[in-house]
């Protein structure tokens, strides 16, 4: 029996995992328990465990290290109570592995707890580059402190090597949250529009803006470039979620919340949408617009087009289905007019997902119920030639 004890932080990094939780539920080999904390248990980002419990799956435990994203000493400090408290649950019940996704910066805390306490963990999306953002030198920490890497690609494969993980470690599976696309039965339009309680009644643009914590003092100039572009695009909806978070999401709530009591019916603004709300309306929308990983992740399987703004995901493998634009509200708004264009909507239709085939979950699954339970957690670092 494998002991295996899933981290989730946030809504979006939930949706990815949901089907390898539901494998890990079901398989009789596995002892799994879900632990669930970060943006989930914070009220003002939606209390989205609420989300995960109505899926029916059950959470092990909350552990909340009390996240407010309101300035980078409440992130530190969330950081530091979260190495205290899963510290304690993983000492209490001595998970034989750790699984983790990604980039957020509770992770440092958690893995650190995990690596001190001599618990093997997989983290799964390590060896990307996200130039714009703190994330680059935690997910490059957490690698480090990782000892099973599950990479969406062969690049990130190779970085992951070149960060010195030896190779029999590190395995290339694609992203798990592809698998949505084979195995999850979304919404019609109609349903879409109900379950948000918004008349969709036009061509509709999904939108997702996080702060960019590099430039954290540029927020509020950001969102104003942003929503101007919004105001401007008077032919379209627009369905915004909040951001995560990081230092500066009060300021671009504040601005949103602005937004759509300015145009109620043309604007939906969402805390959460879960992921399969989230992903009925990439199905059903337009174009994505803004800065989130999932325009370039999940956006290239419905053949639809991104809109990128800033520098958030500089440095991103990106499909030719992808825009880059500077936080200029004439150039957001030059690029929507492309991206809706018949020759861009040819090319998204040729676009090839640099991220996975949607089959990953099997992969993992495969691998896991072969990984031994190594005794100890000493790396040796691989040199490669410079």
């Amino acid at each position: 029996m494998l002991k295996v004890a899933l981290v989730t932080t946030t809504r979006a990094e939930f949706g990815l995992f949901y089907w390898l939780i539901k494998a890990l539920e079901r398989s009789p080999w596995v002892d799994f328990r879900l632990l669930v904390t970060g943006m989930h248990l914070a009220e003002k980002f939606g209390n989205t465990y609420q989300e995960i419990e109505a899926q029916g799956i059950t959470i092990a435990e909350k552990i909340d290290i009390g996240l407010t994203g309101e300035s980078a000493l409440d992130n530190a400090l969330s950081c530091g109570r979260a190495t205290q408290l899963f510290a304690k649950s993983f000492s209490d019940n001595r998970p034989d592995v750790v699984i983790m996704m990604g980039d957020r910066f509770e992770l440092l805390g958690i893995a650190n707890a995990a690596c001190i306490l001599n618990i093997p963990i997989a983290h799964f999306s390590g060896g990307e580059i996200t130039e714009g953002i703190i994330d680059d030198q935690v997910r490059h920490s957490v690698t480090k402190l990782s000892y099973w890497h599950f990479v969406s690609n062969e690049a990130h494969l190779q970085r992951v090597l070149q960060l010195g993980e030896e190779p029999e470690r590190v395995f290339n599976v694609g992203e798990p949250g592809l698998d949505h696309f084979y195995h999850t039965e979304l919404l019609s339009l109609a349903d879409l529009s109900q379950s948000i309680d918004f008349a969709l009644t036009s061509p509709f643009i999904l939108c997702t803006y996080h702060p960019v914590t590099h430039a954290k003092n540029d927020a509020l100039n950001e969102i104003k470039q942003i929503t101007a572009a919004i105001e401007a695009l008077t032919e379209y909806q627009f369905i915004i979620t909040y951001p995560n978070a990081d230092e500066g999401n009060d300021v671009i709530v504040t601005e949103l919340k602005r937004l759509q009591a300015s145009a109620p019916a043309r604007i939906k603004l969402v805390e959460s949408l879960g992921f399969k709300r989230y992903l009925s309306a990439l199905k059903n929308c337009a174009l994505v617009l803004g800065n989130s990983s999932s325009g370039l992740v999940e956006a290239p399987m419905f053949n639809k087009a991104n809109v990128n703004i800033g520098e958030r995901q500089k440095g991103r493998l990106r499909a030719t289905s992808c825009i880059d634009v500077a936080v200029n509200s004439d150039e957001i708004i030059s690029a929507v007019q492309k991206a809706v264009s018949p020759e861009h909507h040819t090319l998204c239709l040729r676009t090839c997902n640099p991220y996975g085939d949607g089959k990953t979950v099997d992969r993992v699954m495969q691998i896991l119920k072969t990984l031994p339970k190594p005794a100890h957690l000493s790396k040796k670092f691989m040199d490669i030639c410079l």
